[in-house]
């Protein structure tokens, strides 16, 4: 985060910043980080910020369902629900999902898809870029006022974001790997 922030900083002449250094710069980029990032990783399905648990301990469901999974706290929402039996063969299940559960009438335990933020370690370039950028144009807006030019940089963030959602969604499979079998499975099953 801070080496991003930084980098935006110098890319308009601004001085680095040390992180809670409590200059303006650093709290109103570092205010703004989450929002940015957290927005961005809603938008664009993103396969580093992906992971996936089973959940076999439940409560009692709301919604008209009957069970209710926890749901990790770092997940930002969840995208999948899914059982599988013993077998490994995935069904989708009908879920909803509130703050902290999954709502199903699952009793075996599902699986879940989840959206977690991850450490900007694994961030990806374009991606990076991106953020960058739309850091660039809250820099232009509240400290150098000048209104258009941030414009500019927001529409410059979104060509490197939608470029980085277009290669993050081109590097996954077009198939789930739990939506069934490949050629070997499928032979398995026609020979009985």
């Amino acid at each position: 985060m801070l080496s991003t922030i930084n980098a935006a900083l110098l890319a308009h002449g601004q001085e680095p910043v040390a992180e809670n250094d409590g200059s303006l710069e650093w709290r109103m980029l570092a205010a703004n980080w989450p929002f940015i990032v957290e927005s961005e990783l809603e938008d664009g399905n993103y396969h580093f910020t992906k992971e996936q648990v089973e959940v076999t301990t439940y409560s009692t469901g709301k919604f008209g369902f009957d069970y209710a999974y926890s749901v990790p706290a770092t997940a930002l929402y969840v995208r999948n629900v899914w059982e599988e039996d013993a077998s490994g063969t995935s069904y989708e299940v009908d879920w909803c999902q509130d703050s902290t559960a999954v709502h199903t009438d699952a009793d075996e335990g599902i699986w879940i898809e989840y959206v977690v933020v991850p450490e900007p370690s694994v961030f990806t370039a374009n991606f990076v870029t991106g953020i960058k950028m739309v850091l660039e144009a809250h820099i232009l807006r509240a400290i150098k006022e000048e209104y258009r030019e941030a414009e500019s940089f927001e529409q410059k963030a979104m060509f490197y974001l939608q470029r980085a959602r277009m290669k993050s969604s081109s590097s996954r499979s077009k198939q789930s790997i739990r939506a069934g079998g490949g050629s070997i499975v499928e032979a398995r099953k026609r020979r009985g």
